[in-house]
């Protein structure tokens, strides 16, 4: 049976397969698909963090695992601030369309009144 740091050990290697993964998605544009990933390393990460709340459990870590585990959080949040950085870009972008859809709608009627006769007469 495997111990508690055995188990650590192995979810983390998956996670951080999943979480290289999401990355590159993520980095191609592929938000949907990166997301999909993402929830599928949610139960291992869960469970890790089970794993780690036992008795005597992160105390004893072996400094393998602490580092990865250090990096895996580091990269989570760069991989965040990354998403957070794109979400506002992508808001400011909606608010921009937004600008100019309202003024589409108030230049439309210009547009449907007929011409002026003068206009017409200088054609």
């Amino acid at each position: 049976m495997e111990t508690p740091h055995q188990t650590i050990g192995r979810l983390l290697s998956a996670v951080e397969a999943l979480t290289r993964e999401e990355e590159h998605l993520f980095n191609q544009g592929q938000y949907v698909e990166s997301t999909t990933v993402q929830q599928r390393a949610m139960p291992l990460v869960r469970k890790i963090a089970e794993l780690l709340v036992g008795p005597n459990v992160a105390q004893t870590l072996e400094a393998d695992l602490q580092s990865r585990l250090q990096i895996l959080l580091k990269n989570r949040q760069d991989h965040y601030d990354q998403l957070s950085a794109r979400l506002e870009a992508t808001q400011v972008e909606l608010d921009k369309i937004s600008a100019a859809q309202v003024r589409a709608r108030r230049m439309r009627p210009v547009y449907r009144e007929p011409a002026n006769a003068s206009f017409a007469a200088e054609g």
